[in-house]
């Protein structure tokens, strides 16, 4: 047995644990439960900028991954981050299992390798690197590693197929890539966890590859709200009077004129590149950031340019302003080189960073406050990244609220108003998503034989296909045609999802837990005094810890052991009620009903008469459907329950979206 499952990690009631984190790992552990087919391997969790994710990759393995893990990153930088988390051998009390009580036994953690290749020059390498890569539980790399036409430093020239049981894929949406696909494609791991700020390509295509996809969403809005991210703010610098010129004809136009004749994006580009409109936006960028350094002194600022050329006259520019800038390219710096002035931004030497893309991922500096753009976008994939990396959290004393908000500077002209909005919205969606989930969590918390209503047949005008049993349909799963008829009696009994036991269960573990960590806490505390004293002497010290260390850990398995029951239950119940809210969203976000329009009622109406609306009609269908064909409470639902339920959830959805139709912007 593995490291994964020999091991219990402290992960449920882990309150060192971002809440999103946990439910992260929830969701995996519920979707591979219930969707074990070799054909559901690959699911998408999709995560903002700063929430966590690499926290999630540390706990994804245990209880799911019965073999090695191979951890994918989009590039060097993101390995590196990556990897000084999982370095169990160098820094064990750096890594993620101990600094969040995730493991307490550090011989109980996982072997990390960052696979980097071989030199066949060097006698031995590739049978050193071999050992290395069989005794590691996880192996880290990035893409670059897998796809070399080098035998040397492609990762699958040197390893069978069957090397890898988990594959987790970070900053997924490069997965359109040849080399991540013949990747996934060579690798019969039978789970690939893919992990995203955003669930769309580069080429702007969704990277779903299942119906249940995405299985976990925390949104942008959730994070704000729940402050592990910084808020945001955009600040346009609006110009006065502008005039173009035509280089090569000395034609004059106004902006207005030179849209209609040239087109709004070429007139964006010429913006983008001038040097008076981006003046404007250096002098603004300042403004900000002189202010903000009254408050907190280490703000920075990223600017993202266009190309090469453009990045160093925006670094020039910067410097004229009396502002120290910097650039990053791959195309004009060596490696060394750009890890060297990445360094120092993040050491505080420099006020700005310019970069193309470059910093687009894995790129982990709080003090960039400030993100000053310089180039049009057209698809909100690079222009949530370019934000992204404005948007992880300030922790450090004495801040002001202002300091931990993100500050976005760019011109009016480069059209990015369509994908601000995006943004704008997200704080209010938040609060609304946590809204809707509580309230779906109370849906399913009904005792559904005392409610006055039955599941009925649609309507002639919702569709023509014959009647169906719904025995039958919860049997085939490949139809829909019920609806139900929904009544507006309120929200039945809060809490009865979550019974006393569960309650219970949660309470006494979370008791149990502290207790070990405190009892772990005092012991070290008193074997270092034992050693400022001189009764003990660093090695036996040591070896005490350790000892301790084991026995806690041992303790923490048995616990956990004693709950199992109750900790599947619980992940479950909790990830179907996590992800049926995402699917409403998509549903709403695709279908051109509205959750508060009463279209779905007034084609079905209801048995008392009585109004409800959509996504009420919705939410209480699924609710009531799910019972009548199961005559189970969800609360005593299996594995294979939940699949089906889901299954059943997608299909009504897909039934209604087609019946009704999709927006336009769809």
């Amino acid at each position: 047995m593995n490291k994964f499952q020999s091991t219990q990690a402290n992960i449920h009631n882990n309150n060192s644990l971002y809440e999103a984190q946990k439910q992260a790992y929830k969701a995996a552990f519920a979707h591979y439960q219930e969707f074990p087919d070799f054909k559901f391997r690959e699911t998408l969790i999709v995560m903002p900028t700063g929430t966590g994710k690499t926290g999630v990759m540390a706990i994804l393995p245990y209880g799911i991954s019965k073999g090695r893990v191979l951890i994918i990153t989009p590039g060097k930088i993101v390995r590196k981050t990556v990897y000084e988390q999982f370095d169990s051998a160098q820094n064990p009390e750096r890594t993620f299992w101990i600094k969040r009580n995730v493991i307490y036994d550090r011989k109980a953690l996982p072997n990390s390798y960052l696979y980097k290749g071989y030199n066949p020059k060097i006698d031995g390498e590739k049978e050193l690197t071999m050992k290395k890569l069989t005794m590691s539980d996880i192996v880290i790399t990035n893409v670059h590693k897998l796809g070399s036409s080098n035998d040397e430093v492609n990762l699958m020239s040197l390893v069978k197929k069957d090397f890898f049981d988990m594959i987790i894929v970070d900053e997924a949406h490069h997965v359109a890539a040849n080399m991540w696909k013949e990747a996934l494609e060579y690798f019969s791991a039978s789970k690939v966890i893919k992990l995203t700020a955003t669930p769309f390509r580069s080429d702007n295509q969704s990277i779903s590859t299942n119906e249940y996809d995405p299985i976990y969403e925390y949104t942008l809005g959730e994070a704000i709200n729940d402050g592990l991210i910084k808020n945001i703010v955009k600040q346009e610098e609006i110009p006065g009077e502008i005039i173009l010129k035509n280089q090569v004809t000395g034609q004059i136009y106004s902006l207005e004129k030179a849209k209609e004749i040239l087109g709004n994006d070429f007139v964006s580009k010429q913006i983008a590149m001038d040097e008076h409109c981006s003046k404007q936006v250096i002098e603004r960028t300042k403004d900000i950031l002189l202010k903000k350094r009254k408050s907190y002194p280490n703000h920075q600022v990223l600017a993202v340019t266009c190309n090469d050329e453009h990045a160093k006259d925006i670094c020039k520019w910067f410097n004229d302003y009396d502002l120290k800038a910097t650039y990053v390219s791959t195309k004009s710096l060596s490696e060394n080189e750009i890890e060297k002035r990445l360094n120092d931004f993040a050491n505080g030497v420099y006020d700005v960073m310019v970069s193309i893309q470059m910093l687009g991922e894995g790129y982990d500096n709080p003090n960039i406050s400030i993100i000053s753009l310089f180039r049009p976008f057209k698809t909100i994939s690079p222009y949530a990244q370019a934000i992204g990396r404005g948007l992880r959290r300030i922790y450090a004393e004495n801040l002001n609220p202002i300091d931990n908000y993100c500050n976005v500077v760019y011109h009016q002209e480069l059209g990015l108003e369509q994908l601000w909005k995006y943004y704008k919205e997200q704080e209010t969606y938040g609060e609304k998503i946590k809204l809707q989930r509580k309230k779906l969590f109370e849906q399913l918390s009904f005792n559904f034989d005392e409610l006055g209503f039955v599941e009925r047949r649609p309507s002639p005008n919702a569709s023509n296909t014959r009647n169906e049993s719904d025995d039958d349909f919860f049997n085939s799963i490949q139809k829909i045609l019920s609806v139900s008829s929904m009544t507006s009696r309120g929200l039945g009994k809060e809490d009865s999802f979550t019974q006393d036991g569960m309650k219970n269960y949660k309470q006494q573990l979370e008791a149990l837990l502290q207790q070990e960590k405190q009892e772990l806490d005092d012991y070290k505390q008193s074997v270092f005094e034992r050693v400022r004293k001189g009764e003990l002497d660093q090695f036996e010290a040591d070896l005490l810890i350790k000892t301790k260390e084991e026995a806690t850990q041992h303790s923490v398995n048995t616990n956990y052991s004693d709950f199992r029951d109750f900790i599947i239950s619980d992940s479950l119940r909790e990830d179907f009620t996590n992800w049926l809210n995402i699917k409403l969203e998509e549903f709403f976000n695709s279908s051109i009903l509205n959750k508060e329009g009463f279209e779905l009622f007034k084609d079905d109406p209801s048995v008392d008469k009585q109004e409800v609306n959509n996504i009420g009609y919705i939410s209480r269908n699924i609710r009531q459907s799910l019972y009548s064909a199961s005559k189970k409470h969800v609360s005593a639902y299996n594995q294979t329950d939940f699949a089906i339920a889901k299954q059943r959830v997608v299909d009504k959805l897909s039934f209604w979206l087609k019946q009704y139709g999709q927006n336009k912007e769809e």
